[in-house]
């Protein structure tokens, strides 16, 4: 209810509340974001047409001032411009799915999704979109083994899977669902981590699901961990509206900078108008973001974050485990220095500065400048090494002509791997 008084402009020092708690988490920094999807978690009605509410008058705001406070005067805006809610109903954790009552367990009850669906619609006032990230069922009824999952009916499991997407789309107010292709086991302490890798995924149930409601957009989610895969993924089901990448992502965005020439028609002009040439001009444009924030924020509590964010921009390069270590001990400054001396603090170079400084002190210029093509091409040269060796692995041949080839891969990988280690040696000799 304190929300209500964010609406008609009002500034920071007229709020009813300080709202820099809020911001912190659903702030977008100092500039738009562009599209982004903010994810809710509940199984209240109430609460989530509050929190929804909430966003929407945060929206309404597009920049809004942090309420003044004697430890920061910085007064910058703040922009929250969030272009769709979307309601967990896929986290098997059991803190979330378990006590909590919500995630994955709410796919148990389609009936209550659908109000809650509802209820954030009407929070937001009809003007956010609400979308839905589910997975393609659980083990309710039964007790969860690999042998008994594979033993039951894939026909009963989709009939489930169909039912709850037609009770939670049958307001019209839902029409995008990402479906995780595993089931959720809720009847052991799975961890998440269990939950990711012991069922089994079924990308052919979420297939169908896109097949028979081409009126719905049905994006895939699960297992799908680099950009050839997203467009494999694509390319053998076109009904498909996307596919949602997590940890593959996280672990290596670099990976995904070709994403809109090979997935989108007009691609090229979209990235050749935005995207950056290469990774230094990413940090170079991070670092002005990590000094705003901490300019906005107390370091000690939120550098590692910053760094953090940035510690995966090199995955899979030399040295970029060098780079890492460097930002974790840039990471550690504040807290050190502040125990020692808070003054000491005040003659550090900007965090820009000590990060940029990590990435050429530990990385080649080939590395730093690298377009995103050359990466990619890179990548996918990768993978396909990654593939004969598997192939080495798994055929083990006896005739002639297999054992020629594989003389061949492996004088090839030797040569690889012998070129790696000279330049690795190059870069720790510098």
């Amino acid at each position: 209810s304190s929300s209500s008084s964010l609406l008609d402009g009002a500034s920071a020092e007229e709020l009813s509340f300080d709202p820099s708690y809020l911001l912190r988490f659903l702030g977008q920094g100092h500039n738009a974001e562009g599209a982004s999807v903010l994810q809710l978690g509940g199984s209240d009605p109430d609460q989530l047409f509050l929190a929804s509410k909430t966003v929407y008058e945060f929206n309404q705001l597009a920049q809004i001032h942090q309420q003044q406070s004697s430890s920061n005067n910085n007064n910058a805006p703040i922009f929250c411009d969030y272009t769709a809610l979307n309601l967990n109903c896929g986290c098997p954790s059991p803190k979330v799915a378990g006590k909590g009552c919500f995630g994955a367990a709410l796919m148990q009850d389609a009936t209550l999704v659908q109000q809650l669906t509802s209820s954030m619609y009407h929070g937001s006032q009809g003007s956010i979109p609400i979308t839905v990230k589910c997975r393609i069922g659980t083990d309710e009824g039964y007790q969860f083994t690999r042998d008994q999952y594979n033993a039951r009916s894939d026909e009963e499991e989709y009939q489930s899977l169909k039912q709850f997407i037609e009770t939670v789309a049958s307001e019209g107010i839902v029409t995008d669902f990402q479906v995780h292709a595993r089931i959720a086991v809720l009847g052991k302490n799975y961890s998440p981590a269990d939950n990711r890798k012991v069922p089994p995924l079924r990308y052919y149930q979420v297939r169908r699901l896109a097949e028979e409601f081409p009126e719905l957009n049905i994006s895939l989610n699960g297992g799908v961990e680099t950009l050839s895969g997203v467009k494999g993924e694509l390319d053998e089901c076109p009904k498909l509206d996307g596919i949602m990448v997590g940890r593959g992502w996280m672990s290596n965005p670099w990976a995904f900078a070709m994403s809109d020439e090979l997935l989108y028609s007009d691609g090229q002009q979209l990235a050749d108008s935005t995207r950056p040439k290469n990774r230094m001009e990413v940090l170079q444009a991070y670092g002005q973001h990590a000094d705003y924030e901490e300019e906005r924020w107390d370091p000690v509590k939120i550098r590692r974050f910053i760094t953090k964010a940035a510690s995966q921009l090199f995955s899979g390069e030399p040295n970029a485990k060098r780079y890492r270590i460097a930002l974790d001990e840039i990471a550690g400054l504040p807290k050190k220095l502040m125990k020692e001396d808070p003054k000491l603090m005040e003659s550090q170079p900007p965090l820009s500065e000590l990060i940029l400084d990590a990435a050429t002190k530990h990385l080649s210029e080939e590395v730093l400048y690298r377009t995103p093509k050359e990466s990619y091409e890179k990548i996918l040269y990768d993978e396909e090494q990654a593939e004969k060796r598997l192939l080495f692995v798994a055929t083990g041949g006896n005739d002639a002509k297999q054992a020629e080839e594989k003389q061949s891969f492996i004088q090839e990988w030797q040569q690889t791997r012998k070129e790696d280690e000279m330049k690795e040696s190059e870069l720790n000799s510098m």
